[in-house]
């Protein structure tokens, strides 16, 4: 029974070790639209092996987006949304969201860039993003904070914490990151709540 639990584990870590290689060399190549064929080489892996370890193509693209945004601090976001405060959560979210699109700008440059190309992976992952957009403008409204009405404070949560907005700022304009997200929140401050 020993040995065979000490198998399962050994499985286990082997299998997410070669999910990470495979993601690594992903990541490796872009901001080229990674070849399927290369990146199973680079990984050591047979290109079945790839559809074997995510699914599809598109889940491999899932997880590459999901691996960028985690390399930039998607944790720090996910702790910034706990925030009991809806303010705060308003405001912690956009920063966190700000520090990590800065810190992965160039990936996430290319995946934006990428995106029909990437089996729908920067859809999903914008559905995603927009479900908590809804969370925080229903607990900015169930608080009596919101001054417009809850679709428009959905609108605006959209565009304030969309990669681009951060990145005309950002790249266009050459501000800080601590700036950018100062910007984007007195800007989400001004435009969604009361006094």
């Amino acid at each position: 029974m020993t040995s065979r639990r000490y198998e399962q584990r050994r499985r286990a870590v082997t299998a997410e070790e070669t999910r990470r290689r495979i993601l690594d060399a992903m990541y490796a190549q872009l901001p080229d639209m990674p070849s399927l064929d290369a990146v199973a080489r680079q990984a050591g892996v047979a290109r079945s092996t790839v559809y074997l370890v995510f699914g599809s193509r598109g889940g491999l693209f899932d997880a590459l987006a999901q691996d960028v945004l985690d390399r930039g601090g998607y944790a720090d976001l996910l702790v910034a949304v706990q925030a009991t405060d809806p303010r705060e959560h308003l405001r912690g979210g956009i920063t966190a969201t700000v520090r990590m699109y800065a810190a992965q700008r160039d990936a996430l440059a290319a995946l934006h860039a990428l995106a029909a190309s990437t089996d729908g992976a920067m859809h999903r992952a914008g559905e995603a993003r927009l479900g908590g957009l809804r969370h925080l403008a229903d607990r900015l409204h169930d608080a009596g904070l919101l001054r417009v009405p809850h679709a428009t404070a959905v609108d605006t949560l959209w565009l304030l914490t969309a990669f681009e907005a951060f990145d005309t700022l950002y790249t266009g304009r050459g501000l800080p990151t601590e700036t950018v997200a100062a910007h984007l929140n007195a800007l989400a401050s001004s435009a969604l709540l009361g006094a």
